[in-house]
């Protein structure tokens, strides 16, 4: 399987917003949260880190993004989406073993937040060895997966 990575650019700030909008309204289940702050937030966070993005390209198509970033001793993969076209090709396996690599070059395990509710990722997560280490709120699982040494 022919995949690539490219660094995201400005250009992509608002794509990648819209896929975090759409899975946070489809996906999370705590209405007591402002929906407009949290946006706003996550506006930003993507507009700040951009080019600390990257695409995934496959057969020369852009399929999705990742960002894969340190935090706290650990990388955390944040806005990891494979275009819903594209899913169920093996690629998020195939990007997972990619970042995998990464965290052993950097001895480092690898967390990951999802939405309780987004099975098929999660799916995904546990295939590929990521355990549900904590639940937030009944909204959000934090997943990992260690380095193998």
């Amino acid at each position: 399987m022919n995949i690539t990575f490219k660094n995201a650019t400005a250009i992509d700030i608002d794509k990648v917003f819209e896929l975090n909008k759409n899975l946070i309204e489809k996906y999370e289940t705590n209405l007591n949260l402002d929906f407009e702050k949290n946006f706003i937030w996550v506006k930003k966070k993507i507009e700040y880190n951009i080019e600390n993005y990257q695409y995934i390209h496959f057969e020369g198509i852009n399929v999705g993004y990742y960002y894969l970033h340190d935090e706290d001793g650990n990388l955390e993969l944040d806005d990891f989406f494979i275009f819903d076209e594209f899913q169920g090709r093996g690629i998020g396996t195939e990007v997972l073993k990619h970042i995998s690599l990464i965290a052993k070059e950097k001895n480092k395990d690898v967390f990951l937040y999802v939405f309780v509710n987004n099975q098929g990722a999660i799916n995904l997560y546990h295939r590929n060895g990521y355990k549900i280490v904590k639940n937030i709120a009944d909204s959000r699982y934090i997943m990992s997966t260690q380095v193998e040494s």
